[in-house]
């Protein structure tokens, strides 16, 4: 039995100094999401500044005993951005793809992903989705034969009723911290939504065992999407940061069901 990974992080920005000095940056957010996993499963998380042009060989991403696979973080730009960055990432995100690399996109991550296999993103007409969100997974028997050590865990989450009624019942949710005004309108082909709500069309995607991405932040606690917010005002409207506060004060992140997610995702064959 499996019981350590070794990760890569394509880590695409780094947090202001005010909030890296209180939480530490976004490397450390993922490593404690990944260490709540309740499947004593030991992370071994290799960080690659990419904003920075610090990207991994290209030799090492195929290396199954380096990378068992690679998370793409969240960021303050956006992928539509004319930046050499993300341009590389991009290429990167095609060069997983067909080499069978197992990918996470996170945020602009997700965005980023679907950017690069021929997706498309835009600005939401709905503004910014800030803090807590519930997110629903669609009942979709294709995601649930393909990924089914992730749906199963996340399903363990679910009310008692959900779990024997599984046919009959709506499908279960999570909730999951957001910060984004840009979403996913096209999905590349042959992807799959499995996660939506009233924000957005699309929360999560994925393709077969290889991609596997959210809109948004499951490394995020709600102390760190407050001070995040109140970090950006005049950037997010005011009601919206109150909302946010408010949502956050109220939340019901359950990181470790992510965590357990990710990892059966990793160690999925």
């Amino acid at each position: 039995m499996i019981k350590s990974l070794r990760i890569g992080l394509l880590k695409c920005d780094s947090f202001i100094p005010d909030i890296k000095n209180k939480f530490g940056d976004i490397d450390s957010q993922f490593k404690n999401l990944l260490n709540s996993n309740t499947k004593s499963m030991n992370i071994d998380l290799s960080v690659f500044e990419v904003a920075n042009d610090q990207f991994p060989s290209k030799e090492d991403c195929l290396d199954k005993q380096k990378f068992q696979g690679f998370i793409i973080s969240g960021s303050k730009s956006s992928v539509n951005d004319d930046k050499d960055w993300i341009k590389k990432l991009k290429e990167y995100i095609q060069f997983f793809s067909e080499n069978n690399v197992k990918t996470i996109g996170v945020c602009f991550g997700h965005q980023a992903i679907a950017t690069a296999l021929g997706g498309k993103v835009s600005y939401n007409p709905k503004g910014w989705t800030v803090s807590d969100y519930k997110i629903n997974y669609i009942n979709d028997s294709n995601f649930h034969k393909e990924n089914p050590l992730v749906f199963n865990d996340i399903i363990k989450q679910s009310p008692p009723q959900q779990q024997q009624q599984q046919e009959q019942q709506p499908p279960p949710y999570l909730n999951i911290i957001c910060i984004n005004k840009e979403i996913v309108t096209e999905i590349p082909k042959d992807f799959k939504i499995f996660a939506k709500n009233e924000r957005s069309d699309n929360q999560a995607m994925y393709f077969k065992n290889q991609f596997y991405s959210f809109q948004g932040h499951p490394e995020y606690t709600p102390e760190l999407i407050k001070a995040t917010i109140l970090s950006r005002r005049g950037i997010i409207p005011d009601e919206i940061i109150d909302d946010g506060i408010n949502r956050a004060n109220n939340s019901n992140i359950d990181r470790s069901a992510f965590a357990n997610g990710m990892i059966d995702f990793f160690i999925e064959k």
